[in-house]
């Protein structure tokens, strides 16, 4: 048989045998789809196996991109700060300069009213010097509201003019107005009654001297000793009150006070409610003041302790031996008088003070120290009534 029709026999053959077995054993439609859509299923799985091996393998990298992250947020962080920071600088200057100028103008207003006394007569003297002191109160107060901006420096030389442009009102006053002032007037009796009567008046009147009636000019105690004196809020409130030379003498102050000025006080004991704005001690020797102000300014003193409640940085300059504790006086009407007075009772500096005569930042003043607690004096009930010891 030829190659040729050897080969179309086996053609022949294996095409009528595939024919036969498609034709007994043909494949379903529906298990084709079955095994398709299976192998689709497992197209997904591999797909899916192959996105989790990725993720796994930068979860591996996750702490090195974190600290990349965490590095670059800092960076940004410090960016943000930085420039917060040159805004509030600008900010500053801008309300420095704009308070600086304020400050100049109404300090310039108060040097003109002081400049006017020599030339004002005698009747109306009074009625100045009561304007110069809430005008020089005013600015104080203008001063320390303005501390959030002001620098420490500017914010000690703006008080130093306050403190001086007082000073001279002082100086002044005392020099035209008559000292009388400082006295209390004593009660008299009608003239219908006998010399006799008015003689035994004037001795019982001589021993209380805290009972008299205030007169229009009165502004506190002068030139006592060995007495207890006191005053309570119907003529204190929100008064100029001036305590001058004392000497081993108790002052209780049950009231509300504008400002409270201590001078030349020797072995004394000063007990006050709230002073709304400041309190300036000056040569006082031996004493202990428990007070509650806005502002403390202190000079020429030693050996004092003082029971403190101030809500911006007291001031000592020229002192020695001064040393501080927190506020600790009651009596009654004591909460009354801080809501009348305004001051923050959250807000107390007793124990962080600015000494005029120590520059060193990084040394505590050697003028001034923090009481001992086993020192302090733990209640003042007791010294309303008995001078010290």
């Amino acid at each position: 048989m030829s190659i040729a029709a050897k080969s179309a026999f086996w053609i022949v053959t294996f095409g009528t045998i595939g024919y036969g077995l498609f034709a007994f054993v043909k494949p379903d439609d529906e298990l084709l789809k079955k095994l398709d859509k299976e192998s689709r299923f497992t197209d997904a799985r591999r797909v899916s196996q192959d996105t989790v091996r990725v993720l796994k393998d930068a979860a591996n990298q996750n702490p090195e991109i974190e600290r990349l992250s965490r590095r670059d947020a800092q960076r940004l962080e410090k960016l943000q700060k930085a420039h917060k920071a040159r805004e509030e600088v600008d900010a500053t200057n801008e309300n420095e300069e704009f308070f600086s100028g304020a400050f100049k103008i109404r300090s310039d207003m108060i040097e003109q009213l002081l400049s006017q006394i020599p030339t004002l007569e005698t009747h109306i003297l009074p009625q100045h010097f009561d304007n110069i002191k809430r005008e020089v109160n005013e600015l104080q107060k203008f001063v320390v509201t303005s501390s959030f901006f002001l620098k420490e420096f500017n914010m000690r030389k703006y008080l130093g003019i306050v403190a001086n442009l007082q000073t001279k009102c002082y100086e002044l006053e005392d020099r035209y107005v008559p000292r009388k002032k400082f006295g209390f007037t004593r009660k008299k009796l009608p003239k219908s009654h006998t010399q006799k009567q008015i003689s035994l008046d004037e001795n019982d009147g001589a021993g209380k001297t805290d009972s008299n009636k205030w007169d229009d000019k009165l502004f506190g105690f002068d030139s006592q000793e060995d007495k207890v004196l006191s005053l309570d809020n119907d003529e204190l409130f929100q008064r100029d009150v001036a305590l001058r030379n004392l000497k081993n003498c108790t002052v209780g102050l049950k009231g509300v006070m504008g400002t409270l000025h201590l001078t030349n006080l020797d072995n004394c004991i000063v007990l006050t409610g709230p002073v709304t704005s400041s309190v300036f001690i000056e040569k006082c020797t031996d004493c202990k003041i428990v007070t509650a102000c806005q502002q403390l300014r202190m000079h020429s003193s030693t050996k004092c302790d003082i029971y403190l409640h101030v809500t911006s940085k007291g001031i000592v300059e020229d002192c020695s031996d001064i040393r501080t504790a927190p506020y600790n006086l009651h009596y009654d009407d004591l909460e009354k008088h801080f809501n009348m007075s305004s001051l923050d009772r959250n807000s107390n500096h007793w124990d962080s003070l600015d000494d005029f005569n120590w520059l060193a930042p990084d040394v505590p003043s050697p003028n001034w120290s923090i009481l001992d607690v086993s020192q302090r004096v733990c209640s003042w009930n007791d010294w309303w009534s008995k001078t010290p010891l």
